[in-house]
């Protein structure tokens, strides 16, 4: 496994509350590297998809082209700076010759913590479609690997189960392992809150890593319940369905080019 995590902050200081999330990935894996990237040590020019983020000042969007940049080139973990964790990394050494993933939501993939070693082809594969987003496009991350995956990995089923292909060297997890609140609070290894980096409202100063006050069973029952809004409102439920019934798919997206 490579032992090195990768997170980003733009536009500014880190705020206060992502440092407190960070001192504690640190606690929980000593012996990793920690590497931020940011305003000042990362170039991304030669992705029209970067130079335009850079322009628009769309720092979530920028994100979407360092996370496959630096796991092809460096190979490690990319963490959204929102990911709250639960256990050690180290809990997925037995795959750290697999690029390692997990869904969102049933019909989609999520992004918020990927794993790959370096030189994946298929982060590489990832990597080389920002040089097909059409201009006007903003695609985000979740929709370009669920779109990668369905049209372009043998084998997949978007289905939302666990799923595990060898000779891909590519593990792909529930829902709940990365993003989202299990039933059991701890079975999961990360819980990404999605506070929201990119929107206007959440200037340096006032972002915080909203963790919640509430229980883990409300957190839970509330996540449900934007998690089924979310899957009867996505672009990939037919997918899902035709997946769920072993009919398989594939569907063309209109974001490239």
């Amino acid at each position: 496994m490579v032992k090195k995590i990768h997170y980003c902050w733009f536009g500014g200081k880190t705020p206060a509350s992502v440092v407190a999330n960070v001192a504690e990935w640190k606690r929980l894996n000593p012996g990793f590297e920690f590497h931020e990237w940011n305003d000042h040590n990362i170039d991304v020019s030669a992705y029209a998809f970067g130079r335009k983020a850079i322009r628009d000042k769309r720092w979530g969007f920028l994100v979407d082209i360092i996370r496959p940049l630096k796991l092809f080139t460096e190979g490690g973990f990319y963490i959204d700076a929102d990911v709250e964790m639960i256990k050690p990394l180290n809990v997925l050494a037995s795959e750290g010759n697999n690029l390692i993933i997990g869904y969102m939501y049933d019909c989609a993939l999520g992004t918020a913590v990927v794993y790959s070693p370096q030189g994946h082809p298929l982060i590489g594969a990832i990597l080389a479609e920002y040089h097909k987003v059409r201009e006007e496009a903003w695609p985000v991350s979740n929709s370009v690997f669920t779109d990668y995956f369905i049209n372009s990995v043998p084998g997949f089923r978007l289905n939302g189960k666990r799923w595990s292909n060898s000779e891909q060297r590519l593990s792909v997890y529930p829902k709940e392992f990365f993003e989202q609140p299990s039933y059991r609070k701890g079975s999961g290894m990360t819980i990404h809150h999605c506070s929201g980096s990119w929107m206007p409202e959440n200037t340096n100063s006032s972002y915080q890593v909203t963790t919640g006050t509430s229980s883990h069973r409300s957190k839970w029952i509330r996540r449900k319940i934007r998690t089924f809004i979310a899957l009867i409102r996505s672009e990939y439920l037919p997918v899902y369905i035709r997946s769920k019934l072993g009919l398989g798919s594939t569907m063309k997206t209109e974001w490239k080019y």
